[in-house]
């Protein structure tokens, strides 16, 4: 019997062991900051984004490693579109990134990480809500209103695609199992097209494509 439970002990020191030596860790991270809209004739103001997330990193070699995580990110921007007064657009999504980093060892607990690579992001709630105006009047009437981001404006909402998609960027410190960093994620994708229906403009004559632009301060917390 105690052979069995010495044998036990060894096996399980040993699964341990390889575990503690696997090139794979896993980690929970979250943050704060700040998104708006960029691109052709779009320049919104800043609103309050966050991130959260738990991902996954494979250590390559020494200086080079994977990274990829499953994240809700909530970012969107404030802006004066067309007839449309004071609006605020929110978007929720559920975002994948595929990122590659370059690790600096800076002592036994310490190091330093910068990251870089493509981003997927399908979009699963927000809301969106403004003033609209009517100018072809003498007096200027106007109604609040809020509706869903996500979904055709012929069915209320407004128009956002759920797809979004872009490059984000990434510098890293960490100190034995805590991490502290700045990410950056530059959208490629213009997330709403079917606005200009309501502002009556085209692309070539002025339009309003949006895309997404965030930063945040993350924090996390290494599991292995």
């Amino acid at each position: 019997m105690k052979k069995k439970i010495i044998i036990t002990v060894c096996m399980a020191m040993a699964a341990l062991t390889g575990l503690a030596q696997s090139p794979l860790s896993f980690h929970a991270k979250a943050g704060i900051g700040t998104s708006h809209f960029h691109g052709k004739h779009s320049g919104s103001d800043t609103q309050m984004a966050y991130k959260a997330g738990i991902g996954a990193e494979y250590v390559l070699n020494k200086t080079w490693v994977l990274q990829s995580a499953l994240e809700f990110v909530s970012i969107g921007g404030k802006d004066e579109i067309g007839h449309v007064g004071n609006a605020r657009m929110h978007e929720l999504y559920l975002q994948i990134p595929l990122m590659t980093a370059a690790r600096l060892h800076l002592g036994k607990d310490y190091h330093a990480s910068l990251s870089v690579g493509p981003y997927a992001a399908i979009g699963v709630a927000g809301k969106t809500s403004g003033e609209t105006y009517n100018h072809s009047s003498s007096v200027q009437e106007g109604y609040r209103f809020k509706t869903g981001t996500f979904g055709s404006m012929a069915d209320g909402k407004m128009g956002n695609h759920h797809f979004d998609a872009g490059i984000a960027v990434g510098l890293t410190f960490e100190y034995k199992r805590f991490i502290i960093g700045a990410e950056t994620q530059v959208g490629l994708v213009k997330v709403n097209e079917q606005i200009n229906q309501m502002i009556s403009h085209s692309e070539e004559g002025g339009g309003y494509f949006p895309k997404n632009f965030a930063a945040f301060f993350t924090l996390g917390y290494r599991f292995r």
